[in-house]
């Protein structure tokens, strides 16, 4: 029988209505059939209320529930990760870990769950964990850190593009233009995620798990067509022996200004020649105050 039916069954015998249903069956075993055939009955009853309360106990341990901790630290060491955004299956926003790098999920059932991290100087965080009345907590979970060498300026090759044009470009329409303020409202959220949730971008995983802007691929394409990339006028990538950069290692309130052009008929012609998957303009805050 399904737990569903089960219970189901279980909540008719404690309801009102089943019990006036019993009594008018009792009224009527008294009327017609005397005192032994009404002890019989309520013998019977009696056994089923109690079988009854044990299945139903049975089925409400099934699956528990319990309140979890769950502490961030750095990897290689203990150094507690404070502050770190923490999202459960997608949808419970757990909120920030304290200063013991703690955060609690009150009521969390038994089993498998997935869990997200954002922290400011790590590396974005997405595993999978399990809980349980054996499970130890807190749950100990490691945060790669951010090398300062991967947020180092990179060099790169000097464009004609400019700060100063940027609403000039915005107002022709050709790209997806995010301002100061639209990435303030983004605060906090890797702009891989802003990029393929707010502007629709396509983000392809690098060999080592990075996130990089390219453009959608074909079905005949065997390897994805990186974006060229530009921060503060100079383009980074395309460049010699450099990468497409991680955009789960830059945050929104980092930047001054962002442009997308996805494709590459869009492109401002300062990047025609090496814009063929579309690109990505950053202009910082330390650059562009």
């Amino acid at each position: 029988m399904e737990n569903g039916g089960l219970c189901r069954r279980l909540s008719f015998l404690a309801s009102p209505t089943s019990l006036r249903v019993l009594l008018r069956a009792l009224a009527t075993a008294i009327r017609e059939s005397g005192t032994l055939i009404f002890m019989r009955i309520v013998r019977a009853l009696s056994l089923a209320s109690v079988g009854a309360a044990m299945l139903s106990a049975r089925v409400v341990g099934a699956q528990g529930s319990r309140e979890v901790a769950i502490r961030l630290h750095r990897a290689g060491d203990t150094v507690s990760v404070r502050g770190a955004a923490v999202t459960i299956d997608h949808t419970i926003e757990a909120g920030n870990t304290d200063s013991a790098g703690i955060v609690r999920v009150p009521d969390l059932e038994d089993g498998g769950h997935i869990i997200e991290v954002v922290a400011r100087g790590y590396q974005a965080y997405f595993d999978n964990f399990t809980t349980g009345a054996n499970v130890p907590q807190p749950i100990q979970l490691a945060l790669l850190p951010v090398l300062a060498s991967d947020t180092a300026k990179a060099k790169g090759q000097p464009t004609d593009l400019k700060f100063a044009g940027f609403n000039a470009r915005r107002t022709k329409g050709q790209g997806k233009f995010f301002t100061r303020a639209q990435l303030d409202a983004a605060s906090g959220r890797p702009l891989a995620n802003v990029l393929k949730a707010d502007a629709g971008a396509f983000i392809a995983a690098g060999p080592h798990g990075e996130s990089q802007l390219a453009m959608r691929p074909t079905a005949k394409a065997s390897s994805p067509c990186f974006a060229a990339v530009v921060r503060d006028g100079a383009r980074i990538y395309p460049f010699a022996g450099a990468n497409p950069p991680d955009l789960d290692k830059i945050f929104p309130e980092q930047l001054a200004g962002l442009e997308l052009y996805v494709r590459p008929a869009t492109v401002p012609a300062e990047l025609r020649d090496a814009a063929n998957c579309g690109a990505l303009v950053l202009w910082t805050r330390d650059a562009n105050r």
